[in-house]
């Protein structure tokens, strides 16, 4: 029985592994924010087409170029920026200088920027930097460390805002490249989470879109996640987001083979696509064609092929156009209208190169099958050669299908050995071929190869091939089921078992009859008519139009020569009112002039005065500065002073009185040595003070590093009136807590803290976990001398002083910041 079923159809795997093969570089890289060839300024519309042709690109090489590789091949058809499908949390999609380094490769330069920003320009840019190194095709451990490198820069500096957001999700990502599913599927859940909690419901459905697209295909908890996902969506009105949701869904369909349920919701995507004046349909009607196709649905698989070849609007769009052409031939072969469908593979052929060698290399597979087909062996081999010699077989998959129909032709031209040669090369090489990727053509060939060794006599091999085509895995429409039984029954026939022979022919017989019924033929028979009358149609109305052309150029002729006339008068009145124009004019520059002259004599001295008053400004820094350095110097003389007349003193108690006193100065010389040494001449940046302070402090005491230091210390810059009891505050609580808070060798943790409380004010508390006031009796004088110092100092800061003994001292003093 002739196969009349194209064997290479363009279909969509069921499950396609994560594997670099080949980036295909279609155009040159284009600099971000350009124009491109989308016809669409809708960043959002930009972004579906890149997911949705990126799908269909992944799905149809079967497993012969990865996601990233598909999404940036996408972007480079279209002309945008390989950034845009990762960065809808946190950017606009509007180019930066940074971004467009990035498109032209120029990552160093790129990453040079990086010190010179600040802000949401600094975080936007390590998130690109980022997605950069994490969506490049593969998984290479360097690239991946660097994307991680910046990612944890992010979430080093930022609360729960889109820039961390963004971060995290590209963690999640990150470790799903690195095989880390479950960590990456918590991560995915923690983001959801923030997301649901900040009230953030479009973020909060990316997230389960993101997190159900990394799971494996047909994971029970991939269509779950992606059913939640389209709720949010749609209930938000995010309708691009929800084609993308629903086409991922439709995928989820296709693994389980609820083909029905596909379909309805091809049509319900298409709906959305029309509502959103979203015009890229040719996928979705190609789809659709390939259902209506396996149903055995001619007539709507034609109507749609139609559609998807009459959707490709653009130079850009026709890049796949030798896909939708061979579905077309397809469907002429299937109907055994082999001069039309050749036709068509010859289209599609046009203008190959090996870079669009993906898409055009199965129509040269399935044009040598119908040339086989219409016994046009010598052109089949011929086209084989050529092909072969100048678009050399390269991935397991070009291989294994060139050795198929190089076997399929010998056989054909009588040449048995070399046939069973290159039919054992695909036998061998479809053992090692992932199942995932097993379609319509592996049906087709195991048939053919069973004829081949029937018509040997070699039956019971004949037999083990018929049925490794009827597998499970493969899904085969009515027609092939025909040829199954077809060639059973011939295996029957030539073993004499009569019964099963005759048996399994009228099972034939009944799938071909489904396949090719007369009702079947008829509706056919009137599509062709239908398509033919409409060429005529179209071609009627090119005349016409060209007629309507001819007359409206006779009466635009006319009408050029009246205009001209007209032209010319009104060319006259406005040359005179031009001159007059021109007068007016030069008596308007005239007073300007005397304008501009006085204006500059004011402005310089303008300048004269700013000049003047700038020097006095930096006089007067010079001299503030001056002042802090004397007072600091003085305080560090009279601390030497003291510090030298303390060794005269044989009483403990003068002893630490001079002690206590040299701390305190210390802690208001070190003001003073900041401000001398800052640029800023009025205000001190608490946090290095502090950090200064506590550094001292610890160093005069606390030789054997028994305690523990935790500051937490915003950051806040305060007024010198400020700064200095405060400086001494914390001055007197650290030092009481070192002398008298731990027992001789205890270790203690003191915790300093200065942060906001409230919109104006600050509150300082410093805790310490020793033994607290009650502990020690005699300790209570100093105590009480402490505390009315700090009380003191607190007064001076017009603020509030509390102390808790609870488990230690916690010292808390809440003031009004003067600078906010």
């Amino acid at each position: 029985m002739m196969n009349c079923e194209p064997r290479y159809s363009i279909s969509i795997p069921f499950t396609v592994a994560k594997k670099v093969f080949f980036l295909l570089l279609l155009y040159n890289i284009t600099i971000y924010g350009q124009s491109n060839k989308t016809g669409y300024n809708d960043i959002k519309k930009q972004r579906l087409l890149v997911h949705i042709t990126a799908d269909y690109l992944h799905t149809i090489s079967q497993g012969q170029i990865d996601m990233d590789s598909a999404v940036r091949t996408s972007c480079k058809i279209y002309d945008l920026s390989i950034l845009i499908p990762y960065n809808e949390i946190y950017s606009n999609g509007k180019s930066t200088i940074e971004t467009q380094l990035l498109e032209q490769g120029k990552v160093k330069k790129a990453q040079s920027l990086l010190m010179a920003l600040k802000g949401e320009n600094r975080l936007l840019l390590l998130l690109e930097l980022s997605s950069y190194y994490l969506f490049k095709p593969g998984s290479q451990k360097g690239d991946l460390d660097q994307a991680e490198n910046y990612i944890n820069k992010v979430l080093r500096e930022e609360k729960i805002t889109k820039w961390k957001i963004g971060a995290l999700m590209l963690k999640a990502y990150l470790l799903h490249q690195r095989g880390l599913t479950e960590e990456s599927q918590k991560l995915f859940s923690t983001v959801e989470e923030l997301c649901k909690q900040t009230k953030n419901y479009p973020d909060q459905a990316r997230a389960l879109l993101n997190a159900g697209q990394a799971l494996q295909y047909g994971h029970p908890m991939r269509l779950a996640k992606f059913e939640k996902a389209l709720s949010i969506f749609h209930a938000h009105q995010e309708k691009e987001k929800e084609i993308e949701t629903l086409s991922q869904i439709n995928v989820e369909y296709f693994i389980a083979r609820r083909y029905k349920e596909s379909e309805k919701l091809i049509r319900k995507i298409v709906k959305l696509q029309k509502e959103i004046k979203y015009h890229h349909n040719q996928y979705a009607f190609d789809v659709l064609s390939y259902l209506s196709y396996r149903e055995g649905d001619l007539l709507s698989a034609l109507s749609y092929s139609n559609k998807s070849i009459a959707s490709m609007r653009s130079k850009a769009d026709s890049t796949f156009k030798s896909i939708f052409f061979s579905r077309r031939a397809g469907l002429y072969q299937y109907l055994k209208k082999n001069e039309d469908a050749l036709a068509w593979y010859k289209k599609a052929l046009e203008n190959r190169s090996e870079d669009t060698k993906l898409y055009w290399y199965k129509t040269f597979l399935v044009t040598v099958e119908l040339l086989n087909s219409m016994g046009r062996y010598t052109q089949a081999l011929s086209l084989l050669k050529e092909t072969g010699s100048s678009f050399p077989a390269r991935t397991d998959f070009e291989k294994m299908h060139y050795a198929l129909l190089l076997g399929e032709t010998y056989e054909n031209l009588k040449k048995t050995d070399l046939a069973e040669k290159n039919y054992k090369i695909f036998l061998n090489s479809i053992q090692n071929f992932p199942t995932d990727h097993v379609h319509d053509e592996f049906p087709a060939a195991f048939f053919r190869i069973s004829a081949f060794y029937r018509n040997r006599g070699k039956t019971a091999l004949a037999r083990e091939l018929l049925h490794k085509g009827i597998n499970p895995s493969f899904e085969i429409g009515h027609a092939k089921k025909s040829e199954y039984y077809y060639n059973l029954f011939k295996i029957d026939s030539t073993e004499h078992k009569y019964a099963d022979a005759i048996k399994n022919l009228q099972l034939s017989q009944k799938f071909k009859d489904s396949a090719f019924g007369k009702e079947q033929q008829k509706k056919i028979a009137e599509l062709f008519i239908k398509y033919e009358a409409d060429k005529k149609d179209k071609s009627i109305k090119i005349l016409n139009t060209q007629n309507q052309l001819q007359h409206i150029r006779s009466q635009q002729a006319e009408r050029a020569k009246n205009i001209i006339l007209i032209g010319a008068l009104l060319l006259l009145v406005i040359i005179g009112l031009l001159l007059n124009r021109y007068i007016i004019k030069q008596k308007s520059n005239r007073k300007l002039e005397a304008n501009q002259r006085e204006l500059d004599q004011k402005n310089v001295f303008l300048e004269t005065l700013n000049m003047e008053q700038e020097k006095l400004l930096k006089e007067k820094e010079w001299l503030i500065k001056e002042v802090h350095h004397r007072v600091k110097n003085n305080l560090q003389m009279v601390t030497s002073l003291l510090n030298s007349q303390s060794l005269y003193l044989e009483d403990d108690d003068a002893k630490m009185a001079v002690k206590d006193s040299l701390r305190r100065m210390q802690a208001m010389a070190m003001i003073h040595q900041k401000l001398y040494q800052d640029d800023t001449i009025s205000t001190i940046a608490m946090p290095e003070y502090i950090s200064d302070l506590v550094h001292y402090l610890h160093e005069s005491f606390d030789s054997e590093n028994q305690i523990v230091f935790e500051k937490n210390i915003a950051p806040i810059a305060l007024d010198l009136s400020q700064a200095i009891p405060l400086g001494l505050i914390i001055t007197e609580s650290i030092v009481n807590a070192i002398k008298y808070a731990f027992l001789e060798g205890q270790k203690g943790i003191i915790n300093i803290s200065l942060q906001p409380d409230g919109n104006d004010s600050l509150l300082l508390k410093i805790s310490d976990n020793g033994i607290g006031l009650t502990s020690f009796p005699e300790k209570s004088e100093h105590y009480s001398l402490g505390h009315d110092l700090m009380q003191g100092l607190t007064k001076q800061l017009k603020g509030s002083f509390t102390i808790e003994n609870n488990n230690g001292v916690h010292i808390m003093v809440k003031f009004i910041h003067l600078n906010k």
